[in-house]
């Protein structure tokens, strides 16, 4: 009888069981969240306000130089930026001759009319939403200091006791704003969560001859005059410079999901008519994002913006937990702040440029020349420089099988060096030759040695450092990953090694039948550091690193935390050690902080991933590269149409790349690399040779030059310019097009003699 109730009821009681497990690890975590969690009591009581919002005010000049000059609202802590040189006024809110706020409710009403907003979070309410609040209806107390630059002004929200300070400055001909860390004020049990800074500055309606620029993939642009061509549903755009919002392993593995919403540079950019601006995060820039709202989104105007984010917030999840036959358990996400205020200062600089310069290439011109006298950028291609080829080979790859994996060799070093004399036989002596998968099992992170026997282990390295030393032009990399780590590899501690969340839970999750982990900085930076030192034999080899130029994240390991800034820090101090080395670098990625340091950069996108409120990808990021460090996107053979392809790279600026290997592709079902569907060297030998001979005999004479100007001409037709006045026209259409007195083929392109701007 027994047997048969618990038969019947076997269902229920597993339920039950996972139930009450699940109510203990979240009682935990829970606990743990409160633990890091900010739970000081204050004894508050609020200043008296000072701020007669029945004040208008007026503007006065707060400071000026030869190009523009700075206002300031006293009675409204509000500024405009005039342009000397067009005479245009940059309004850093809305008034009555941009949009009439009478149409909007009072809450928006608010927003449009303030140049911070300010979203808190009650502590003594841990589960509820954070509050906002508006500098134009809530800031009831206000500082003035003049300075000789321009203006320190001190908000403060007297109910919920929050005090910051913000400077608005000009400085070496750009207005630049400042917001120091130690002033900003806590003084009871409200907590800032995200700032809002001149979110509304250069606004502009529809009937605006204009756009915005924001940092979408390659970038991306929306146009104002096509607003009536959007959905009915308009949702902004949000990009976290660097990280996304979400600290999970899932997200960080899969494209789509990280780099969609993440900001490979902290810019964005406004063309309003025939005068612009470029916004640059230049201090502090790893907490913040940049947001954009196209009309339509509550209101007709277009506005976007920077978010900074003062602490982290993280969540508590509840999951929905089903036996299977039937019952449920829900639960709920709980959201938990960081009990410390992320102690940076931040720096906004704001570019003005007028007349054929007000578009996106010349923000991107002018960021470029920003990076390069702040020692950011570095270009690293010499005049007279050969453009190289760009192949990425894999040479290795591991097989499960139902006792012992099986390993495939795919490229060996002296087939590899075979591949390379017959490239210099069809003429190609200049190469960035990424190495994949070469480690001993193949690409089983967290393992970065020794490489595999069977490709020639340490006197096949040897002999390729030494045919690298008497054959100059072709640079090697051999590449590595220190982010993710696979629990049956081992080689890690899975509680001292990795990343923790804010419940101080590891960061991990499963799939290939085991737990994959993130690397705690640290743990990182010494795996990289033993990696060199290995390789410190072979002097010409260089080293290679996967991901690291695209994914940050914090860390709250106990043992070694880290913030967002600190973690790009490090990954900075691994890029120095290769260069201390005089050893040649490549990075996977285009975020900006490996500007400085990188020889070559690869995996770099070529277009926006796009949203609703795109209108078009344009190649900001490689404008503000071009001609300083050689880049390459994803593979031409494994495009959907290769001719295509050509022309993207012929538009982005990229080095031709191929995915190779030595033996047929099909051992690679079944692996790691089982979307490489088509690789072997000998099938596509003839047509690498002719897409590198075409690239060499035509864009020779713009390898090392920098792209100045990208024109969207009409519909799938685009003109590049470059700073010798080499202007190519690509034609993406099916037709030939007549374009500036050229004709352009269909799927093909000309190169003319441009007109240096």
């Amino acid at each position: 009888m027994l047997k048969k109730v618990l038969k019947e009821r076997l269902g229920l009681i597993l339920f039950m069981l996972v139930v009450a497990v699940l109510v203990i690890w979240g009682a935990v975590s829970v606990a743990n969240a409160q633990k890091n969690a900010v739970r000081t009591e204050y004894e508050y009581v609020p200043v008296e306000g000072n701020v007669d919002f029945e004040d208008e005010g007026s503007y006065r000049r707060a400071a000026g130089n030869d190009k523009m000059e700075l206002y300031y609202n006293e009675a409204k802590g509000t500024v405009q930026l005039k342009d000397l040189e067009s005479g245009y006024v940059w309004k850093s809110v809305v008034d009555d001759e941009v949009y009439d706020t009478e149409k909007v409710n009072k809450q928006w009403a608010s927003y449009l009319k303030s140049v911070l907003t300010v979203s808190y979070n009650d502590l003594q309410q841990r589960d509820a939403p954070p509050t906002k609040v508006f500098s134009s209806s809530d800031c009831d107390y206000l500082e003035t200091e003049y300075l000789d630059n321009g203006v320190r002004v001190r908000y403060g929200f007297t109910q919920p006791g929050i005090f910051l300070s913000v400077e608005y400055l000009l400085e070496d001909g750009q207005f630049v704003v400042r917001i120091p860390a130690d002033r900003i004020e806590e003084q009871s049990q409200f907590v800032i969560t995200t700032l809002e800074i001149l979110p509304f500055l250069g606004s502009a309606g529809d009937e605006v001859d204009g756009y915005f620029v924001y940092p979408d993939g390659s970038g991306a642009v929306t146009d104002y005059a096509n607003a009536d061509h959007r959905p009915a549903s308009i949702k902004a755009g949000m990009w976290r410079t660097y990280s996304n919002k979400t600290l999970t392993v899932e997200e960080f593995m899969n494209e789509s999901l990280y780099e969609r919403y993440t900001a490979t540079l902290p810019v964005f950019g406004i063309k309003n008519g025939s005068s612009a601006l470029l916004a640059a995060f230049t201090q502090g820039a790893e907490n913040s994002g940049v947001v954009g709202y196209p009309s339509g989104y509550v209101v007709n105007l277009n506005h976007i913006g920077f978010e900074i984010y003062t602490r982290n917030v993280f969540n508590v999840n509840m999951f929905n937990v089903s036996s299977g036959v039937g019952e449920t358990a829900n639960g709920k996400e709980i959201q938990r702040v960081d009990k410390a205020l992320n102690a940076e200062d931040r720096e906004i600089r704001y570019f003005l440029l007028n007349g054929e310069d007000a578009d996106y290439s010349g923000m991107a011109d002018v960021y470029r020349e920003y990076l390069l006298a702040t020692g950011q950028l570095k270009g690293v291609i010499d005049e007279g420089d050969a453009m190289p080829l760009s192949l990425e080979v894999i040479m290795g790859i591991t097989k499960p099988q139902m006792i012992l994996d099986e390993y495939v060799k795919m490229t060996s070093i002296s087939e590899l060096m075979a591949i390379m004399e017959d490239l210099k036989e069809r003429g190609i002596n200049d190469t960035e030759i990424l190495l994949r998968s070469w480690q001993k099992d193949g690409e089983n992170y967290p393992d970065y040695w020794p490489i595999a026997s069977q490709l020639g282990g340490r006197k096949g390295l040897e002999e390729l450092d030494e045919y690298l030393q008497k054959n100059s032009g072709g640079r090697v990399y051999l590449e590595n990953n220190f982010i993710f780590a696979m629990q049956k590899n081992g080689g890690f501690s899975t509680t001292g090694d990795v990343v923790y969340d804010g419940l101080n839970l590891p960061v991990s999750a499963s799939g290939y039948d085991t737990n994959w982990y993130l690397l705690n900085p640290q743990a990182a930076f010494e795996r990289s550091e033993d990696f060199l030192d290995k390789l410190s034999s072979w002097s010409s080899l260089g080293a290679a690193y996967q991901y690291m130029g695209r994914i940050i994240y914090p860390d709250y390991n106990k043992s070694a935390p880290f913030t967002r800034n600190q973690t790009v820090e490090k990954w900075k101090e691994i890029f120095a050690q290769v260069k201390e080395q005089k050893r040649p670098l490549a990075c996977e990625g285009m975020n900006q902080y490996v500007y400085e340091s990188a020889d070559y950069l690869y995996h770099v996108r070529d277009s926006a991933f796009g949203l609703s409120i795109t209108d078009a990808s344009i190649p900001f990021v490689q404008m503000v590269l071009s001609g300083l460090i050689p880049y390459s996107t994803d593979p031409g053979n494994l495009s959907y149409d290769m001719d295509i392809q050509k022309l993207k790279w012929i538009e982005y600026g990229a080095l031709p790349n191929f995915i190779i290997t030595n033996e047929d592709a099909i051992n690679l079902r079944e692996s790691d690399f089982d979307y490489v569907f088509t690789s072997t060297y000998d099938v596509w030998k003839d047509r690498i040779t002719e897409t590198y001979q075409e690239f060499a005999r035509n864009f020779q004479q713009i390898y090392g030059r920098q792209m100045i100007r990208h024109e969207r001409l009409e519909d799938g037709v685009v003109g590049i310019t470059y700073d010798n006045g080499v202007q190519v026209l690509i034609n993406y259409n099916d037709a030939d097009r007549e374009i500036k007195g050229a004709a352009v083929p269909a799927k093909g392109y000309v190169i003319t003699e441009g007109e240096v701007r």
